[in-house]
């Protein structure tokens, strides 16, 4: 089975403490570090709910400095 190019990208992030910009549908914007994922979810750390649906995701921003 292939590997899912979301799970790379979320690896990534989450392997090198990258803080993300996560835009919902509804239009809010979520900032924090993403510290665990699956097919369904994603938990982010920081001033947010930390459990996000990825149905409820327009994109995610990597904010690299």
């Amino acid at each position: 089975m292939a590997k899912r190019i979301s799970a790379d990208f979320f690896e990534t992030l989450v392997s090198n403490s990258v803080t993300v910009s996560v835009y919902l549908m509804n239009g809010i914007k979520l900032l924090g570090l993403i510290e665990s994922f699956d097919d369904e979810s994603i938990i982010l750390k920081g001033n947010s709910p930390p459990l996000i649906l990825t149905h409820a995701i327009s994109s995610i921003v990597p904010n690299y400095k």
